[in-house]
């Protein structure tokens, strides 16, 4: 690995034509080197399918099933065995980031600021528009109980405090923006950078849940799990692709 200010993660899970044809090109386009990153795939078994990419990357097996475990994997990985500071986590499925309504143009400027910034505000995790319509995006940093989207998000390790594991699926996310918010007072969240990528697309989640039906069934009890345990930071809401969380930004740490 060499001597960089952050390192990328890339779970994936039955998409070695998609992590190639998406994410790894648009790291490509931005110039970040292939030892700057590490993919972490399920198996030996799942590692045959990428044959393509194995030689050129860091690549790291789970031995996880569903997204659940792989996040709490990855979290333990660098929190216990390795001495990274910085890691930014990146979906296999991304397509591209804008600057408001213009492609994001400083990929690796903008990542070492917003991991700078956070640092700075005494913040461990940090995340962007989950969309990428400036309809819904701002100008603005802001450090109140916002969803920080598991898509494309940083997190600062600060080994003097606990890491944060999940215990559910679909919305672990979620759980995970609520949890930083009681333990750190705050999440970062950049409101002008947004994501452009295909959710609930083949693969990843779906696959590991068994169909998007099954997601759905997670997202039904999850949601109403996560209400009751969180009361007061978050709410479930009915959208037309589904259930979903909505949280409180107007929530204050006790």
């Amino acid at each position: 690995m060499t001597n960089q200010n952050f390192v990328i993660a890339i779970p994936t899970y039955r998409r070695s034509k998609i992590i190639i044809e998406k994410t790894l090109k648009l790291l490509k386009h931005y110039n970040i080197p292939n030892d700057q990153i590490i993919i972490f795939i399920k198996d030996q078994m799942e590692m045959n399918d990428y044959q393509d990419i194995v030689a050129n990357y860091n690549m790291v097996l789970t031995g996880a099933s569903g997204i659940m475990e792989t996040r709490n994997t990855l979290q333990a990985f660098f929190w216990y065995e390795t001495t990274y500071t910085n890691v930014l986590y990146m979906d296999d499925d991304i397509d591209s980031l804008y600057n408001m309504d213009k492609p994001l143009e400083n990929f690796k400027e903008f990542v070492e600021f917003a991991f700078r910034e956070t640092k700075n505000l005494g913040l461990n995790l940090w995340g962007v528009s989950a969309l990428h319509n400036p309809f819904y995006m701002s100008k603005k940093i802001t450090t109140t109980l916002k969803y920080i989207c598991g898509a494309v998000y940083g997190e600062i390790f600060d080994r003097e405090k606990y890491p944060i594991f999940a215990d559910i699926n679909h919305f672990e996310d979620h759980q995970k923006s609520m949890d930083c918010f009681i333990r750190d007072g705050g999440v970062v969240k950049f409101n002008w950078i947004g994501i452009k990528t295909k959710y609930f697309g083949e693969g990843g989640i779906n696959e590991s849940l068994g169909g998007i039906d099954y997601r759905h069934i997670e997202m039904d009890n999850n949601s109403i799990f996560l209400a009751e345990k969180y009361p007061g930071m978050c709410k479930v809401i009915h959208k037309k692709w589904g259930t979903d969380l909505r949280l409180n930004y107007h929530y204050k740490k006790h």
